[in-house]
């Protein structure tokens, strides 16, 4: 019988094998977005360069692009139509 661990964290008690280092995760940035067009919610994350949150509208492929600077905002929920 093959015996399937499904624990993505070792136990305290199991100690991390020599070469294995713990991964530090950090969150990645995004803005929700409601697309009117397909009433669909989204997650849209930051791009390659880190200048604007950019995606798609998952059903029609309508793009929506905010970009980053100084002079934005802090609201972290968008509707686009």
């Amino acid at each position: 019988m093959l015996a399937i661990n499904l624990v993505s964290d070792p136990s305290p008690e199991q100690p991390l094998a020599s070469d294995e280092t713990p991964k530090v995760v950090t969150p990645r940035k995004f803005v929700g977005v409601r697309f009117n067009c397909c009433g669909v919610y989204l997650r849209i994350y930051v791009n390659k360069a880190g200048t604007a949150y950019e995606g798609r509208c998952p059903k029609c492929f309508k793009s929506v692009k905010f970009k980053i600077g100084s002079e934005g905002t802090n609201h972290r929920f968008f509707e686009a139509y």
